[in-house]
Order: structure tokens, then C-alpha cells, then sequence
């Protein structure tokens, strides 16, 4: 098993980045609630330290499958990646839409992990909000999936795309666009193709091939 040092850390900073906030956050309200007095206060800082550690508690079960080992285990099915996906989008102006009643079958292990990776990843291009519909086709070795993003503003950056289909320029990786790489890469492992296709201003489709 081959280990880029340097991927390694990117992803680990991209992962502490989005848990220091509501991790701080759990830590201000528990300070506020060592100090005051006023009951209105103390209850404002209890909701904001239950808020928080809530957030913290998604954060960490959403990056352990789509960016741990948890995502390849057999287990870890369609179900499993839609509900930390719709928790992961808790409270954000972002829906997701169009999930099929029923499950598709006999996915190969890590398919579902990457349906989640790559419902987190669209879900930043929507950066003043907006609805991810998403498209399931097939069951087993042929099931593929679509997500289209669609809002007032898509937020795209330029390398995503080359770094989606693998062929990026490993040195040009930040924390930034990392979790774009590591889509990529599992894809690849899965024998499998990202598309992207641009529909203007206020439309993006994220297609498996």
C-alpha cells in the first residue's frame, strides 16, 4: 500500500478545520455556564453547547465512513450513507431530494461511501444553498448514481474537475480541494468514472460512471 505523507495531512487538516468550530463552540457554552447566573443565559448556553456537540458528534460519523475505513466495510450500505449525508446537511440551506423508496441491491463495497463523499463534496458548490437532487440507476457492479446541484450561485473551482477524474497534479493539493482528490481516487478504486457537466451559472451534475 502505497501513502502520500502529504495527502494524508491535507485530509487531516480538512477534517480538524470543520471540527474546531462546533468543537470550540461546546467549549464556550460550557464556560458560559460555569459564570452566569441569569436563567435566560444559562439556557441560551445549554442549547448552544447541545447544538454544538450534536454538530461535532455528525461531523465525526459522516467523515469517519466517507473518509475512514468504515465507508468500505460490506455493512456500511445506501441507507446508512443517506442518513449521515441528510445529517451532515442539518441545518445548512442545502436539501437533498429525489432518494428512491427503495434501496438498490448487492452494491459493491465502497459504492455507498462514495455516494457520501460525493453528496458532501457538491453540497459545497452550493454556497449561498439549494437542492441536491439525486439519481440512482441499477443495482450491483452497474449501479451508478447522478447528483445535481442546482442554485443561485455554483462555487466550482477550476482544478476540481482534473482532480475528480484523477488526473490532478498531486502537488497542487490543499485542504481545500483534497476532498475532490480523495473522490476521485475512489472512483478509480471502484473501476469507475467521475463527469462533471456545467448547466450554467446555477446548475452542476456530478455523474458515476
Amino acid at each position: 500500500m502505497k501513502i502520500d505523507l502529504a495527502v494524508l495531512e491535507l485530509t487531516c487538516s480538512r477534517f480538524c478545520h470543520d471540527l474546531i468550530s462546533p468543537i470550540g463552540a461546546v467549549n464556550n457554552g460550557l464556560e458560559l455556564l460555569e459564570d452566569e447566573q441569569d436563567p435566560e443565559l444559562v439556557a441560551e448556553a445549554r442549547a448552544l453547547a447541545a447544538r454544538s456537540a450534536r454538530r461535532a458528534s455528525i461531523l465525526l460519523q459522516a467523515y469517519r465512513c466517507a473518509l475512514g475505513n468504515a465507508g468500505n466495510q460490506a455493512s456500511f450500505g445506501f441507507g446508512e450513507a443517506i442518513k449521515l449525508a441528510r445529517d451532515f446537511l442539518e441545518g445548512s440551506k442545502v436539501t437533498l431530494s429525489g432518494v428512491p423508496a427503495m434501496s438498490p441491491s448487492d452494491l459493491p463495497a465502497g459504492w455507498s461511501k462514495l455516494l457520501l463523499i460525493g453528496i458532501i463534496l457538491m453540497s459545497e458548490t452550493l454556497a449561498r444553498g439549494g437542492d441536491l437532487a439525486l439519481k440512482v440507476e441499477g443495482d450491483g457492479a452497474t449501479a451508478r448514481f447522478a447528483i445535481i446541484a442546482e442554485g443561485a450561485q455554483i462555487v466550482f473551482a477550476d482544478d476540481y474537475k482534473l482532480l475528480l477524474g484523477g488526473d490532478g497534479n498531486v502537488a497542487a493539493l490543499d485542504a481545500r480541494n483534497v476532498l475532490a482528490y480523495l473522490t476521485g481516487l475512489l472512483a478509480t478504486r471502484l473501476r469507475m468514472k467521475i463527469e462533471i457537466i456545467q448547466g450554467g451559472a446555477g446548475k452542476l451534475e456530478f455523474h458515476l460512471r
